[in-house]
């Protein structure tokens, strides 16, 4: 798992509560995303996931092959929605990508699909990405 974020500043084992700031702006953002994605090829087994929660997010969230929405933000489904995203719960979705499947081969992800899927907290990432 290749994880990019800002990061909390810490004094032994205790947050200081400072932010080490590597992204700000919704271009830093989608810059450093591009980034990465340049390091994957088209054929990947390896998925990209984008986890956001503003609108300054959105452009990267449509781009990953999984985008996924923490909260409720009503400025980015509203911006969303402008623009034919939608947004779908997150096992729910997942439930509806695996009956999509053949059984034989893995669902096909793919960004730029126009979906984004809903969580409500970080617990329903955790479980997600370990499978718990």
């Amino acid at each position: 798992m290749n994880v990019h974020a800002n990061e909390l500043i810490f004094d032994e084992s205790i947050s200081t509560g400072e932010i080490v700031k590597k992204v700000e702006s919704p271009l830093d953002k989608a810059q450093a995303f591009n980034d990465i994605l340049k390091n994957y090829s088209n054929d990947r087994k390896n998925l990209t996931v984008y986890i956001g929660d503003s609108v300054g997010d959105l452009l990267c969230l449509l781009k990953a092959d999984i985008g996924i929405v923490v909260g409720s933000s009503a400025s980015l489904r509203k911006v969303g929605s402008q623009f034919g995203v939608s947004f779908v719960p997150l096992f729910p979705g997942l439930v509806r990508k695996q009956k999509e499947s053949d059984g034989e081969s893995s669902p096909n992800w793919k960004g730029l699909s126009g979906i984004l899927y809903t969580v409500s907290s970080w617990a329903e990432i955790h479980a997600f990405i370990l499978g718990w």
